[in-house]
Order: C-alpha cells, then sequence, then structure tokens
C-alpha cells in the first residue's frame, strides 16, 4: 500500500479503548486523500463503533457508523 496514504495522520486515540484498522480493500479504491484507517473499538452489544482517521489540522475524529461483529471482521483488519 502507498505510503503516500499514511502521510500526515493524526493517529492520536479518539477515546479510551479504540484500536486503528484498515479497511480491506483500500488499496482498490481510488478516492483521493483516504487513508482507509479507521479507529474502532466494541460497544456493550458487541458491535463495533467507528470513528474516522483525520490528517494532522483537519480537525479531530468523528463517528463513521457502527458495524455488527460480522460486517466489521468481513470489511476490516487490524492495522500494524
Amino acid at each position: 500500500m502507498s505510503q503516500e496514504r499514511y502521510k500526515d495522520l493524526n493517529l492520536t486515540l479518539p477515546q479510551e479503548g479504540f484500536e486503528l484498522y484498515r479497511y480491506k480493500h483500500a488499496e482498490r479504491m481510488s478516492t483521493r486523500g483516504w487513508s482507509g484507517l479507521y479507529w474502532a473499538r466494541k460497544n456493550e452489544a458487541g458491535d463495533c463503533e467507528i470513528r474516522t482517521v483525520t490528517k494532522e489540522g483537519e480537525g479531530y475524529s468523528y463517528p463513521a457508523g457502527v458495524f455488527s461483529k460480522e460486517a466489521f471482521e468481513r470489511f476490516y483488519e487490524k492495522a500494524d
């Protein structure tokens, strides 16, 4: 995957309990300026809440949705 995709990202944890994940097919996407990275954590129901990863100076991460555990695991993988 292109390192340009990860340039100047704000990788500060948005809140306690979040971990960094990557959309599994990000390298296939041609969306300009999109890293394919998200913050994720499980909620009380076992579903996964995700938040955006923004670039430095673009503001703070914001909620991007809630996925069932099965859907989340189908589309996302833990980032290194």
